[in-house]
Order: C-alpha cells, then sequence, then structure tokens
C-alpha cells in the first residue's frame, strides 16, 4: 500500500509539474465526446504554454474549423506551417478551408503539398483527387486517386471517382474496371452500377451494359437516369423499338429530359418516321437549345423532307454552338448547294474540309459545285483529292481489321 501510495503521489507531482499534457489529454478527451468548444479551450491554452508547436497550432485551427469560425481557423493553419513549413496535417487542413471556402485557386496547391509530403496518406490522395476531379482536371486527378484506391481498396467511392477520371481522359477499359470494382463493393448503390452500364454500352458491350441497367431499374424503377440510359443503349444496339418503348416511359415520369426527347428523336428517325422525329427534337432544343446534336439532326430530319431552308437554318444554328462542327458544315453546304446558293455553299464546304480534311464527303460535293459554276480543273483537283481521302480511310480500316484478326 505504501509503494502504491508513493506511486500516486509521484504520478500527481510530475503531472502537475507538465501542465502542457494535462491540457492536450483534456483536450483530446473533449474533442473525442464531440465538445469542440470545450477542446478548443483547452487546446488554446497549450498553445499558449508552447508557442513554437505547429502540431497544436494546427489542432486549434481544425477545431476553430468544425465551430465554423473559417477565417481564425486559416490563420491558425498558416502559423502552423509558418512554424513546420513540412507539416502535412496543416497543409492539408488549410487547403480543405479554402476548399470550403470555394476558393480551390487557393486550396488546390495546399491539398498537393500534403499528398507530396505524405504520398502514403489516404485522406490526403483522395482529397487532392476529389478535388482536381470536381475541377475538371481529370489528367491530374488520376494518379491521386490511384494511389487512395491502393492505400484503401475497399473504398467504393475511391472506384468509382478513378472510373470517372478514367472515363474523361479516354481510357474507357480502365474506367470499366474500376467502376466494377465500386460496384462489388456496394452492390446498392445505383449512381456506380449506372456509371458502369454506361461504360459498358461504350465500350461496345451492350448487352452487358442493358443487363446493369436493368438492375438498376428492378431495384428502383423511379431511377429515371437509368431508363434514359437504357434507351441510348437500346439505342446504340440498334434496337429502336426497344429504345422508344423506355424512352417514352422516361418522359412520361419526366417531361422536361431534353436529352430524352433527343434520343427518341433518333429513335424515330431511325424508324423513318420523319415528323415524329421533328416533334420530338424540336421539343429537346426548347428544352435545351445549347444542344448542337439536336440542331444537326434536325437539320437532316428537314433535309429528307427537302425543306433545305429549314435544314440551313438548323446547320448554322449548330455551327453558332460549335463552329468546328464539319459535319454540320457539310450538310450546310449541301442544302445550300441544293437551294442554288452555290457561293454560300462553297463557303461553307471549304468549311467542312478544313475541320474534316479526312471526310470524302465534302471534297466530292465541291467537285460537283465547281463543276456546276464550270470551273472544270477546281472540279478536278477536289475529286481527285477526295479519292485521295477514301483510299487512305480504306487503307487504314483494312489495317483495323488485319490487327482484329491478328489479336483473335
Amino acid at each position: 500500500m505504501r509503494l502504491l501510495a508513493l506511486l500516486l503521489a509521484f504520478w500527481s507531482i510530475s503531472h502537475a509539474q507538465d501542465p502542457l499534457a494535462d491540457l492536450e489529454s483534456r483536450g483530446a478527451a473533449l474533442k473525442a465526446q464531440g465538445d469542440a468548444a470545450g477542446a478548443l479551450a483547452a487546446y488554446q491554452q497549450a498553445a499558449a504554454l508552447d508557442p513554437k508547436s505547429a502540431r497544436l497550432a494546427d489542432e486549434v485551427g481544425f477545431l476553430l474549423a468544425v465551430l465554423n469560425r473559417r477565417d481564425e481557423a486559416i490563420q491558425n493553419f498558416r502559423k502552423a506551417l509558418d512554424l513546420d513549413p513540412k507539416y502535412a496535417p496543416a497543409e492539408y487542413h488549410l487547403g480543405v478551408a479554402y476548399w470550403l471556402a470555394q476558393d480551390p485557386a487557393r486550396g488546390i496547391p495546399h491539398l498537393q503539398n500534403a499528398a507530396a509530403l505524405e504520398p502514403g496518406n489516404f485522406d490526403y490522395q483522395d482529397g487532392i483527387g476529389e478535388a482536381l476531379k470536381s475541377q475538371e482536371q481529370y489528367a491530374d486527378a488520376l494518379p491521386h486517386l490511384r494511389a487512395a484506391a491502393a492505400l484503401d481498396a475497399k473504398r467504393w467511392n475511391v472506384w468509382n471517382s478513378l472510373g470517372m477520371a478514367s472515363q474523361k481522359t479516354g481510357d474507357l477499359a480502365a474506367a470499366v474496371d474500376a467502376y466494377q470494382h465500386a460496384v462489388d463493393l456496394n452492390p446498392a448503390d445505383p449512381d456506380a452500377r449506372n456509371n458502369l452500364a454506361m461504360a459498358l454500352v461504350n465500350t461496345r458491350r451492350a448487352d452487358e451494359g442493358i443487363a446493369q441497367f436493368l438492375k438498376i431499374l428492378q431495384a428502383d424503377p423511379s431511377y429515371n437516369m437509368a431508363r434514359v440510359n437504357l434507351g441510348t443503349a437500346y439505342l446504340r444496339k440498334g434496337d429502336f423499338s426497344s429504345a422508344e418503348e423506355q424512352l417514352r416511359e422516361a418522359i412520361r415520369r419526366e417531361p422536361s429530359l431534353a436529352g430524352a426527347h433527343y434520343d427518341l428523336g433518333l429513335a424515330l428517325k431511325s424508324e423513318d418516321d420523319i415528323e415524329g422525329a421533328k416533334v420530338e427534337l424540336q421539343r429537346s432544343l426548347e428544352l435545351d437549345p445549347t444542344l448542337s446534336e439536336a440542331h444537326y439532326t434536325l437539320g437532316i430530319a428537314f433535309w429528307q423532307t427537302g425543306a433545305f431552308d429549314d435544314a440551313a437554318r438548323e446547320m448554322r444554328a449548330a455551327i453558332d454552338l460549335r463552329p468546328d462542327y464539319g459535319e454540320a458544315w457539310f450538310m450546310l453546304g449541301t442544302a445550300l448547294k441544293q437551294k442554288g446558293d452555290l457561293a454560300g455553299a462553297e463557303t461553307a464546304l471549304r468549311s467542312a474540309i478544313r475541320y474534316r480534311p479526312d471526310d470524302p464527303g465534302p471534297y466530292n460535293t465541291l467537285g460537283q459545285l465547281l463543276r456546276q459554276k464550270g470551273d472544270i480543273d477546281g472540279s478536278k483537283a477536289a475529286f481527285a483529292k477526295g479519292e485521295q481521302v477514301k483510299e487512305a480511310k480504306e487503307a487504314e480500316l483494312g489495317k483495323m481489321l488485319q490487327k482484329k484478326e491478328v489479336d483473335k
């Protein structure tokens, strides 16, 4: 008993002689209990006793941020970095604080610094990866998201983000793989499965994508985006009646979906219901006038029915939205030629060639137009160039087919 009493007395004396440790212990306990204000008071006292501690300055900043005192929090994070420029938690917290203040230009560099200082920290890699992805800097986000997935492979949302960044950078195979990981880890999440399904469709695995969309709708018939995407998948597959069925149901549930009206217009046009297609395409443009593809497709529908003025108007609208829209320039030239506006047609066709030099169509139509104008030499040159481009495309296609045979 005497020994125990001596030990307790020694602990009391030593602890009383170390108020900093006592304050930190109290702050940590209050923080664990969710008492941010009490924890802040304790850590502020500790920081006053040890004003050169970057760790304590960062801790105070963190608790100020929890209490929505963001400006004071940022001051403390900056103080921590002044004390220790390589203190990764302060870099991370400062980056998050600026991010929450909707200042990514200042937040992202600090998040990048944190990840560089501690590359093995999941939160830091995930944080900068998500920040860059949200700013559409997908190529820069990819290495951080890959690192985060490697550090904790059981986080389904990281795999989902990795799939999105891979998809945006054109690596569809990697996107499918990442989305599949996300779905395997969280089969109940419809967003991840929807992303997987669309990636499968985009990699010409339409049947697999359709199966995933159907799973989503079986679990939740109200998940209308999956229904729209299912319609798109059927459209890609060439099953126009199934596409029409799904898209009409999607529109019945949400009449304001411009994309669904556009896809339905495509399905109807493919079924040779040109008038029905016009109605849906016009409706899509009423809902979203910025759909350049809808203007283009509507222009094609008008052209097919001989309404060349309307066709030219829609092609010009598409070009206004996308000045480098080579196909629209080509169709504008075609419509103007059929109207008899040879000067306007020539200008449009030469623009089509500038933006789509690998398409033989504009060269051949320009050759016809120049011959009609009496420019025989110019006509021959245009036809010759068109033939040259056609032969080059056929040669490239032949190489691709040979490669596929070798790969089998």
